[in-house]
């Protein structure tokens, strides 16, 4: 539940908000909805990995992957047609680290107040 919350309010808040909005709506849900530690970073890493994912497969496969490729190229990156899946994991990866650890502090941040330390009700 919480993976599929976090996945569809980033991707609609995402079009009219910056891509950072992503970590203090990972907190605030994870602070809401998380029974674990390991379910709030989880659910939120792939959420927002997902999304990017496939956010970015929609704005480069139209243009070929050209950007994605010299955007690897600028990276240092071997020189290959292929640097866009790495752009595009890389991608992934940093967004889902960031909203990740958000949640995970929101989750630790409402077992600090509430003092359950995790133990669900």
């Amino acid at each position: 539940m919480l993976f599929l919350l976090i996945a569809v309010i980033s991707l609609i808040l995402q079009l009219f908000l910056p891509w950072w909005i992503i970590a203090p709506l990972a907190f605030g849900l994870a602070a809401w909805k998380a029974s674990s530690g390991k379910n709030a970073f989880g659910s939120a890493f792939f959420a927002i990995f997902l999304v990017w994912i496939v956010a970015g497969l929609i704005q480069t496969i139209p243009n070929e992957n050209i950007l994605a490729n010299r955007v690897g190229t600028m990276l240092n990156f071997p020189d290959s047609s292929m640097n866009w899946i790495i752009v595009l994991l890389l991608t992934g990866i940093i967004g889902g680290l960031a909203s990740g650890f958000s949640a995970l502090a929101g989750f630790f941040a409402k077992d600090a107040i509430t003092g359950t330390k995790g133990i669900k009700k």
